[in-house]
């Protein structure tokens, strides 16, 4: 009788063990999968605060504007789903809806011809890997169903745009210095490859405009400056020329 009871006791405490430790192991899938979210979430915020940086260098419309901030509002939802008593991100999801709202309200954005040139070659590289990030994440967002086509298609051909201002700045950069270290061929080069692709741009705005004439008006300013020097090239020869013959054929002297 005594014998049956202990190994009934024994097989519940077995039971019991067994079960103890599937709970633990479930409660730390749970914790890992908590953690593993919030650091994947984080990531997000922290990406997207750096490219909300860069709108004094870059014109950020209304819309771009609200997509990153919503996309910060997203993490932190996702963050809260899991855990629920971190006050610092309920904290944060206050201060960025506000933040939306005052955008929707009052968000005046600047033309789209309100571009600072980057001011080297460094600043210019850093603008156009910020640009590159930024049109992930908004393709991103539209693929996730967070931002409408219509939306999606106007600010991606804005930040195209944007990156088209930078590489054509640094196409006249290096036009401007080449000229100086008269490599004309160079000059040419870079000015008709430039000219032809803001040419075939329909939807140039005022800056755009601008380089595409200060550019024309470089190469023509090119094109005069060899030809003066052709001619004078030519000249010269001429003068050595004339020079040879009258050696040639003046009188002989006779000793």
């Amino acid at each position: 009788m005594v014998l049956p009871l202990i190994l009934i006791l024994a097989g519940v405490l077995l039971f019991l063990i067994i079960g103890y430790n599937i709970l633990q192991q479930y409660r730390q899938k749970m914790e890992a999968q908590k953690r593993a979210t919030i650091v994947k979430q984080k990531a997000v915020i922290e990406e997207t605060d750096e490219m909300l940086l860069q709108a004094s260098r870059l014109p950020f419309s209304k819309e771009l504007l609200l997509i990153l901030h919503h996309r910060i509002l997203n993490a932190l939802q996702a963050i809260v789903q899991v855990d629920p008593n971190l006050a610092p991100a309920k904290q944060r999801m206050n201060d960025i809806t506000g933040q939306i709202s005052k955008i929707q309200q009052s968000y005046q954005a600047p033309e789209s011809d309100a571009y600072r040139a980057p001011d080297n070659d460094k600043q210019a590289l850093l603008m156009l890997q910020v640009i590159k990030k930024i049109r992930a994440i908004v393709r991103s967002e539209h693929s996730k169903g967070k931002v409408e086509t219509p939306v999606y298609v106007m600010e991606n051909r804005r930040l195209e745009l944007m990156q088209l201002k930078i590489n054509l700045e640094n196409a006249i950069s290096r036009a401007q210095t080449a000229k100086m270290n008269r490599q004309f061929g160079t000059v040419k080069q870079l000015l008709d490859k430039a000219i032809q692709t803001l040419s075939a741009v329909p939807d140039r705005d005022a800056y755009l405009q601008a380089k595409l004439e200060q550019m024309q008006q470089m190469k023509a300013e090119l094109n005069t400056q060899l030809k003066s020097d052709s001619d004078s090239d030519l000249k010269q020869r001429q003068e050595k020329e004339a020079d040879d013959l009258d050696v040639l054929f003046q009188p002989k002297k006779k000793w």
